[in-house]
């Protein structure tokens, strides 16, 4: 062997041995984050304080809006209630309660419980005999459901009232 080729495995050796007395990259990070947080305490309390309140802010509104759906939900299917009591017993009573409902629930603006809600509503028009509202309310949901089979109901609906 030669001296050169020698000397270079033995600085290749030592080049090694260097890297493996450097501490690792992970460590070094978590030792600087724990020396950060010693130095400045009082920051690092307060963010996480604020990284706290965020998380529960976030959760707190995911609870309130599953709250307000169960709410429209229940609401809705009193509508429904009040207006098949009305399709059973003819009851005025019973369809002017659903058209409040129906429309308190449109109000809300829930995505598709409202759009149900406008057809249920276009129904009770409809058995007033205010066609023309009853058509405006089918023409909204078959232009603003992306759901196909609201759509067809509204649509099949307004067919039938320009039928008649």
């Amino acid at each position: 062997m030669t001296c050169r080729m020698l000397c270079g495995e033995i600085s290749a050796m030592a080049k090694k041995k260097e890297e493996t007395k450097k501490p690792d990259i992970l460590i070094t990070a978590i030792e600087s984050a724990i020396v950060y947080a010693k130095k400045n305490l009082r920051s690092c309390i307060i963010g996480v304080i604020i990284v706290l309140a965020a998380a529960f802010s976030v959760y707190a509104y995911t609870l309130y809006e599953r709250k307000q759906d169960e709410k429209v939900q229940y609401l809705l299917s009193q509508g429904i209630q009040s207006f098949d009591a009305y399709n059973l017993q003819g009851k005025k009573d019973s369809l002017d309660n659903a058209e409040k409902i129906f429309k308190d629930v449109i109000s809300e603006k829930r995505g598709q419980l409202s759009i149900i809600a406008k057809l249920y509503l276009g129904k009770v028009y409809y058995v007033i005999g205010k066609n023309d509202e009853a058509k405006k309310l089918y023409s909204e949901v078959s232009g603003s459901s992306s759901n196909p089979a609201t759509r067809s109901l509204a649509e099949k609906a307004l067919e039938h009232i320009n039928k008649k």
